[in-house]
């Protein structure tokens, strides 16, 4: 690759994702995955990012390379909900009354940040109604204002062969809201990939929970020479931001994230974390994924993770994290009221799917 752009965000901007493709690999020593997955239930997709199911089976999905959410009716009725030209749906969420939520950055032109980043409600019929500016929030708060990134305590020399962009940086005021959780008709939890936090949207307020820690990545030898790093980097951190990209209820109420480094986005630094939705405190559940883009969690505790860059989805259960199925690039895992677990796959496939995970 060779490539240092961009570096700051990572999957927060879509157009870096073929730099975590590149140098996430999932590792020859990897446990075997002893789960299996069913044929195809929605074939067809393009990017299927964001995924959704209603307690009445209806099946929604984000496809967000093609700016649409696409509904799945109990009957194999198939439709497409919302569409919008520029537009880029990250997640959905079923609301109440058969309405959804969607997260969408709305981007004038390709590598160009957003105009804007929203959240938004969507009925049954497909008209839509914006809930929140997600991006007017980051404006105003910059919440991660105060967190450093980069190569950080470098010596002079090291620091020198290094563009401005890999130096020390506080976090800036950038949006792109990817997942979201209903907790309630009128509130929702919202993970901010690029603004690095987690909010909560209430009758369209928005306010900071979480900010998520920096992540440092240990730069090896092969990851130097693949992104033309000076070898005085070789076995030294870079702090990366934390990319926050789901963030779901769990039984015990806390709320649960995933969250990829950004770039370089070496394998096994994604992680999960655990929040306190009252006081903000967030603790590490477990590391070592690779681009955990999205999880759920069931009734008994146990935490699934959708790997996009490792190809499988994995689970934790008391800490312990192990393979359930392999899968190419799978982009969303949800679990419905009666345990049943559906995923994306295919998300850097020609077309994605939705199928049903059997751990």
């Amino acid at each position: 690759m060779g490539t240092l752009e961009p570096w700051r965000k990572g999957i927060a901007t879509v157009g870096a994702l073929g730099l975590a493709v590149v140098l996430a690999t999932t590792p020859a020593n990897a446990a075997a995955a002893t789960g299996s997955v069913s044929e195809p239930i929605v074939s067809g997709l393009i990017g299927p990012l964001g995924l959704a199911v209603g307690d009445n089976g209806t099946i929604y999905v984000a496809e967000t390379f093609a700016g649409q959410v696409t509904r799945v009716l109990p009957n194999g009725a198939r439709s497409v909900l919302y569409q919008a030209v520029g537009e880029s749906p990250n997640g959905v969420a079923t609301s109440f009354g058969d309405r959804i939520v969607i997260t969408l950055s709305i981007i004038p032109e390709e590598e160009a940040p957003p105009t804007d980043t929203t959240l938004v409600q969507v009925r049954p019929n497909g008209s839509a109604k914006t809930l929140a500016s997600l991006l007017d929030h980051e404006v105003a708060n910059n919440p991660d204002a105060g967190q450093m990134y980069g190569f950080l305590n470098l010596p002079d020399n090291c620091a020198a062969k290094l563009p401005p962009e890999l130096l020390p940086y506080s976090g800036i005021v950038d949006s792109n809201p990817y997942k979201v959780a209903a907790l309630g008709p009128f509130s929702f939890a919202v993970a901010d990939a690029a603004g690095n936090d987690i909010v909560r949207v209430v009758n369209g307020r928005t306010t900071t929970v979480a900010v998520l820690p920096p992540i440092p990545q240990r730069i090896t030898f092969a990851a130097a020479r693949e992104l033309g790093l000076p070898l005085c980097t070789v076995g030294r951190n870079y702090t990366s931001e934390p990319v926050p990209t789901d963030v779901e209820v769990g039984p015990d109420g806390y709320w649960y994230v995933s969250a990829l480094p950004g770039a370089p986005e070496l394998p096994g630094y994604g992680s999960v974390y655990r929040v306190n939705p009252q006081t903000g405190a967030v603790s590490l559940v477990s590391r070592g994924f690779s681009g955990a883009v999205d999880l759920a969690v069931a009734d008994d505790g146990t935490i699934y993770v959708a790997e996009l860059f490792g190809n499988r989805i994995s689970s934790i259960t008391n800490g312990v994290v192990t393979p359930v199925v392999d899968v190419f690039s799978p982009g969303a895992v949800e679990i419905t009221s009666d345990g049943t677990i559906y995923a994306t796959t295919g998300v850097f496939g020609p077309a994605g799917d939705v199928v049903i995970v059997t751990p």
